[in-house]
């Protein structure tokens, strides 16, 4: 859709006070290929209603390119006191990691056209992804918006999340949709001829573990959005382009992986309602992801690339 004065004006400005944290990782240093300990850190559990529903604060990340030659990385926080808490539990996961002011609306002007594209799973979210890296995995995410790459286009890959808490009657309710998929997977086959009855195969078995393990993991609800800005026509390329990046999150054991689609429709309102949600850093489309998988997600990138924003000595 093409933004009017009006609309531009609005985007412009958050409904939500976020605080904004730029982080800017240490050049030419290894980092930790997930950031499990930070994400620990930085949970808040909360409930209300007598701990019926769940009150967790929202936290996103974002990977921001409004220019070219500068990429940014950013948490975004509803309070202070958690502020406070990704400065403190990130220095101790990432030595020499610096801090900066962030960016809290859109850089969207009159005449820009705006495009989303939604992250979800492709299975089943009982089914993990991949969370055993050697070297970050969002790697994969920011070379694609290197300062070569995309140069009409301004960018933003956004994930939002909240820690699961209250809802007891839902929370039985996964486990128990979990329960069954591993045991439907451990159990020997009947075939549909007399004699083809099989035994479960040592990759249903795997998948059956790896569905128990999450299933007993903290869980998240996430979303992931990407959002492209002055693209015009080319405006679906640039976001299938862009989300190729978390082709590396896919397991080839559970065959679980993130499927992207492009929000298309005649009226202007179903992209509008989706462009808001990420000025106002609120879930939308949301899936459930284990603390693994959201940690590997949330990395920080150690790839030497000209338009990161590092730290300096």
């Amino acid at each position: 859709m093409t933004v009017d004065e009006s609309t531009a004006e609005r985007l412009s400005h958050p409904r939500t006070a976020f605080r904004a944290v730029e982080v800017r990782p240490p050049p030419e240093m290894e980092l930790p290929s997930t950031l499990d300990r930070f994400l620990r850190g930085i949970t808040e559990y909360q409930t209300k209603l007598l701990g019926v529903k769940n009150s967790s604060p929202v936290i996103g990340y974002e990977i921001r390119r409004f220019k070219p030659s500068q990429l940014r990385l950013q948490f975004a926080v509803p309070s202070i006191r958690l502020e406070r808490k990704v400065r403190t539990h990130l220095s101790e996961n990432v030595p020499s990691v610096a801090f900066d002011e962030g960016t809290p609306g859109l850089p969207v002007s009159e005449g820009d056209t705006v495009g989303v594209g939604v992250l979800t799973l492709r299975r089943k979210p009982e089914y993990p992804l991949r969370t055993e890296f050697e070297r970050p995995p969002i790697n994969s995410v920011v070379s694609a918006l290197h300062r070569h790459a995309m140069r009409d286009s301004r960018v933003i890959v956004q994930m939002v999340f909240k820690p699961l808490a209250g809802g007891p009657v839902r929370r039985r309710l996964r486990r128990r949709q979990a329960s069954q998929e591993s045991q439907r997977l451990r159990e020997g086959k009947v075939g549909i001829a007399p004699g083809r009855d099989r035994d479960a195969t040592a990759r249903e078995k795997q998948q059956a573990r790896q569905i128990d393990r999450k299933s007993g993991s903290r869980g998240f609800e996430a979303s992931i959005r990407v959002l492209v800005i002055g693209a015009g026509k080319y405006t679906a390329s640039r976001i299938k382009e862009i989300t190729g990046g978390f082709n590396i999150y896919a397991n080839t054991e559970t065959g679980q992986s993130l499927r992207t689609t492009t929000v298309r429709s005649l009226r202007k309102t179903p992209i509008l309602k989706l462009v808001k949600a990420v000025r106002d850093r609120s879930p939308s489309k949301r899936f459930l992801l284990s603390q693994d998988e959201l940690a590997a997600l949330v990395s920080l990138p150690d790839h030497d690339q000209e338009n990161i924003q590092y730290s300096r000595p």
